[in-house]
This record gives structure tokens, C-alpha cells and sequence, in this order.
């Protein structure tokens, strides 16, 4: 039997998180960047500020088990039925137990900035067009 540290601080998502972890990468992937797609953005930045300060997912209202959670939950049905997540997790293993440990990944994953791209002249990309067109050369 495995007793609790209770030197350790309590963390109320390790049991989501490790039960989420049952799951293969692949599948999680999937359903991590699924819910994370829906999440409107303010949600992704409380979840980001949430984990960047060390407080646990399930201590915000936002994502309490009969609020944000019911959708979080739902989004993550749409991609792992619940018996698909049962044969990864046999024991505790539903959505109810899983969300917070799929809000966890999605916080802790790294934003990804779009590579910034220099503009090009206008001027240069039309004048090549025209001076095809005044050449009559249409290729």
C-alpha cells in the first residue's frame, strides 16, 4: 500500500495528472490540442498563469467539476469516448478523474510564437508582373 508523503505540499491534481499519464502520448496529444483549440483564449491564459505560479488547475472556479469542467470534459469525450479512456485507465479512470490532468498538459505545453516574417516590397513583386505584361509576355 502506498501512503502519502505528508511532508510533501498536497497537490489535488496529481491524481488526474498521473491517471491522464495512463493514456499513450498519441491519444493525449489528440485530445490535449483538441481542447485546447475550443478553449476560448482568456481561459488558456488563466490555465498558463495558473500553472506558472505553481497553484493547482482545480482550485479556480472556472474549471470546477459543474462549470468550465462539464465542458472540458465534454470537448475531451469528443475525441476519447469514455470506454476508450476506461481500457487505458481501469480504476478511477473516466472523465470526471481525467480532465484536470488533460487542463495540466495543455497549461504546462509551451506556446508556440508564429515565425515573424518580413514583409516584402510591393513595389518589387508588381513591377516584375509589369514588366511581363508590357513585354506581352503572360507566363
Amino acid at each position: 500500500m502506498h501512503l502519502p508523503d505528508f511532508d510533501e505540499p498536497f497537490d489535488p491534481d496529481l491524481f488526474s495528472t498521473e491517471c491522464w499519464a495512463k493514456v499513450p502520448a498519441p491519444i493525449r496529444k489528440i485530445v490535449e490540442q483538441h481542447v485546447a483549440a475550443q478553449l476560448p483564449a482568456e481561459i488558456l491564459a488563466k490555465l498558463r498563469d495558473l500553472h506558472g505560479r505553481g497553484l493547482p488547475i482545480s482550485s479556480d472556479p472556472a474549471f470546477f467539476h459543474f462549470g468550465g469542467g462539464m465542458s472540458v470534459r465534454n470537448l475531451c469525450r469528443q475525441r476519447l469516448g469514455d470506454r476508450e479512456l476506461a481500457a487505458y485507465c481501469p480504476f478511477g479512470g473516466d472523465w470526471d478523474s481525467c480532465y484536470i490532468g488533460v487542463l495540466a498538459a495543455i497549461a504546462a505545453t509551451p506556446v508556440r510564437q508564429a515565425p515573424v516574417s518580413r514583409p516584402q516590397p510591393s513595389q518589387l513583386l508588381f513591377s516584375f508582373i509589369e514588366d511581363n505584361a508590357k513585354r506581352g509576355d503572360h507566363n
